[in-house]
């Protein structure tokens, strides 16, 4: 069952459902902090990886910390996709894929009602693995979702 800080426990249900409809291991909603990223919500079979309240450091944070893939988003403000970070001279070492085998990714940045950048919402996976048009719309409708929960608190 997903857990969620208080904000996003309307979405508990929807993430779960969704990381079962997306065949991965983790969907995440993330807030981006000055030196980190912060799990925010987790669904999916590796929730109790990501646990709500837990913080990955950012690049910023020292020159031996590798980019997350979440910190992209956030300084992208744009989609990422990784197909398997193995396979990838930016994203091979990077800190999902050597503490928790998750090579896939997704993500999508998450904005407040004044267009900076709350966080991501993203899913993970231990495989590689493409995502249908479908797929992408499901998350970007999770991340519609987060949005509209966050104008409701500005």
């Amino acid at each position: 069952m997903a857990k969620s800080s208080k904000l996003f426990c309307v979405l508990e249900d929807e993430l779960d459902r969704a990381a079962e409809r997306l065949g991965v291991k983790s969907i995440l909603i993330m807030s981006s902090q000055q030196q980190h990223m912060k799990v925010e919500a987790s669904g999916g079979q590796f929730e109790s990886v990501y646990t709500v309240g837990a913080e990955g450091e950012k690049s910023i944070a020292g020159p031996d910390i590798h980019e997350l893939y979440c910190e992209r988003v956030v300084e992208s403000r744009s989609e990422l996709f990784v197909l398997d970070s193995r396979q990838s001279a930016e994203w091979s070492g990077n800190a999902d894929e050597i503490e928790f085998g998750l090579v896939n990714y997704l993500g999508f940045p998450v904005k407040n009602r004044d267009g900076s950048i709350y966080g991501t919402v993203c899913v993970l996976h231990d495989a590689p693995r493409d995502y249908s048009s479908e797929d992408r719309e499901s998350v970007e409708a999770i991340r519609n979702r987060v949005e509209r929960l966050l104008m409701r608190e500005e």
